[in-house]
């Protein structure tokens, strides 16, 4: 059983890592170099919580990843 809970917590810490990294992606691709030029710079400011999402979840992915390869590696 715990090392069930371990292999999921790693999968888990990777698909989170991912997406935190897409929502940061997402960010920059679309927030800033979209709209490089243009004169409504407003998207900068609404797509913040995309960007705190993605922050926060890369975060929480990795910390889960850390964790989940320690006790892996420790049994």
């Amino acid at each position: 059983m715990s090392k069930l809970i371990t292999r999921l917590g790693l999968i888990g810490g990777l698909l989170l890592s991912l997406t935190g990294g897409g929502f940061i992606f997402m960010y920059v691709a679309e927030g800033i170099v979209a709209r490089i030029g243009e004169p409504d710079q407003s998207l900068l400011f609404w797509y913040l919580p995309i960007l705190f999402l993605g922050i926060f979840g890369l975060m929480a992915g990795l910390a889960l990843l850390l964790w989940a390869w320690k006790r892996l590696k420790g049994t």
